[in-house]
């Protein structure tokens, strides 16, 4: 017999044209073997599978529940009414305005309305420590979230210190990225040069028991009418605008329209 001939009946059989060939002598030894070595049972293949497969499966597993959570924390997240920058170059306040978020939180939400009448008043309030001498990656991270935050809009009152705010407005003047308070407002004696409303000694700051420790040199501006962020000006930025001028003029009135008590029952 041929090669040729082997390997055309050899085809023959694996494409089940032919059960038996003559030409070519079944194995019984080996067939034998082949049938001790079948997995028979489902339990028994599970395991086979599980043995071959688990690190896969673990793997996918992880990467499932990666993805869900995402999900949830996604639909579930809170969506905020308001969203306030809090930032300075000045290490002690800094860690001064790290340790009281809760508090100002706590203070704005009484001054924020339900803005998306959703059944409640949420303050996002992100504070960011932009001072020397610390970790340059984490300075670096702050930095970035900073500029992108700006940039994007989203946050229209801003909390800092003068120094670090004539920082961050690059080539800006305050008169082109801050709204005039004193116009606004042309007889409260809180507003310094024209765009700083001074928090120490505010009804703010009684509210956030921020009294004694706050800094002198601590200031809210608001960002004004018409910034264009990266996308240009949006109805969004414009609501959010909206948004953070009332705030604000209940803040210099004193006029609290939020218990935060009543939000967490």
């Amino acid at each position: 017999m041929s090669y040729t001939d082997d390997k055309r009946e050899l085809l023959k059989l694996k494409q089940g044209i032919i059960e038996e060939s003559e030409l070519i002598p079944v194995d019984e030894e080996g067939a034998a073997h082949k049938g001790k070595n079948e997995i028979k049972g489902l339990k028994n293949r599970l395991a086979n599978f599980m043995y071959h497969y688990k690190w896969i499966l673990i793997f996918g597993i992880i990467f499932a529940a990666i993805i869900a959570f995402m999900i949830v924390s996604t639909v579930g997240k809170k969506k905020g009414d308001i969203r306030i920058l809090v930032f300075s170059g000045n290490a002690e306040t800094a860690s001064s305005l790290m340790y009281k978020n809760n508090d100002f939180s706590y203070a704005f939400t009484q001054y924020t309305e339900d803005f998306d009448e959703n059944g409640y008043v949420y303050v996002e309030l992100f504070d960011m420590n932009l001072s020397e001498g610390q970790d340059y990656n984490y300075y670096y991270t702050n930095q970035t979230k900073l500029f992108a935050e700006i940039s994007l809009g989203e946050a229209q009152i801003f909390i800092a210190d003068r120094e670090i705010l004539q920082t961050v407005l690059g080539e800006q003047s305050p008169g082109e990225a801050f709204e005039d308070l004193s116009a606004l407002y042309p007889d409260e004696s809180r507003i310094a040069d024209k765009y700083y409303y001074k928090i120490k000694g505010s009804k703010l700051a009684e509210a956030a028991m921020y009294e004694k420790s706050c800094p002198d040199d601590l200031y809210i501006v608001i960002r004004k009418e018409g910034f264009k962020g990266m996308s240009g000006y949006t109805d969004k930025m414009a609501e959010k605008h909206r948004r953070a001028m009332i705030v604000f003029d209940n803040i210099v009135k004193d006029n609290k329209v939020t218990d935060p008590l009543e939000e967490k029952k």
